[in-house]
């Protein structure tokens, strides 16, 4: 696996690499594909059948056959409104709604980007809310497994949302990022060996993308811009004695 990964990843370099340009070119990424099973632990919660997710572990949304669309989202935080029983709003909290499709929250797109404004419904009239409680609640322990997890790992697995999956199923993934031509920054070598240290680690599929100049990122499905995660990982985890 690493002979092959090392040459796709010099591949993907090669395809766009110019030392006489001073953006993106060379810039790779590679792709961790992780089975369910790689985190036999994890606490999972969903508001029901149907739902799918459309923001990491905390919004789902399910389109009815009625017109309307039922949505969930764990975690919304105190706001200018008064609290689920009348009070002051001190505390987050869990809501699922249900609101017609093409109303001004449901058709806004906010579920994909931010979906705590979900509190927006307050002003639908026709909108059907049920607000709970966050503390205690099952997509709590979800979110204090994953933090933990960032905490010991440098990251988190994440799920592709609108129903497009790498490598066409439903894993979770991350995306580790490098450009050779920068040198603060983890090179190929380091990214090289966390990407086998982690695919070996979790049982994950791994696999090279390179600079696509027209789209100004990487080609991988997910369509990340560079990010950190790369480095995050390596802030706590030593590939190279961990073998």
């Amino acid at each position: 696996m690493k002979r092959s990964l090392r040459r796709h990843i010099e591949a993907a370099i090669n395809e766009s690499w110019n030392p006489r340009c001073q953006n993106s070119r060379g810039q790779v990424a590679v792709v961790l594909s992780f089975p369910e099973t790689a985190f036999p632990d994890a606490p999972q919660w969903s508001p029901g059948p149907d739902f799918y997710a459309t923001a990491g572990e905390y919004a789902w949304r399910r389109d009815n056959s009625d017109g309307t669309s039922t949505v969930a989202v764990a975690g919304v935080g105190p706001k200018e409104r008064p609290a689920a029983d009348g009070g002051l709003w001190t505390e987050p909290e869990v809501w699922t709604a249900t609101a017609p499709s093409d109303g001004p929250f449901m058709d806004s797109g906010a579920m994909w980007d931010k979906p705590h404004r979900v509190t927006w419904l307050l002003d639908e009239p026709e909108a059907v809310i049920h607000r709970e409680p966050y503390a205690g609640h099952p997509s709590a322990a979800v979110d204090d497994y994953w933090e933990a997890f960032e905490e010991k790992w440098g990251f988190v697995p994440r799920r592709m949302h609108r129903g497009e999956y790498p490598y066409a199923d439903h894993r979770r993934w991350a995306v580790l990022h490098t450009e050779p031509a920068w040198k603060d920054m983890p090179g190929e070598v380091e990214l090289l060996e966390t990407a086998v240290f982690l695919a070996r680690t979790f049982g994950a599929k791994a696999k090279a993308y390179g600079y696509d100049p027209q789209r100004r990122t990487t080609r991988d499905p997910m369509g990340t811009s560079y990010d950190h995660t790369l480095t995050s990982v390596l802030r706590r985890v030593d590939p190279f004695t961990r073998r």
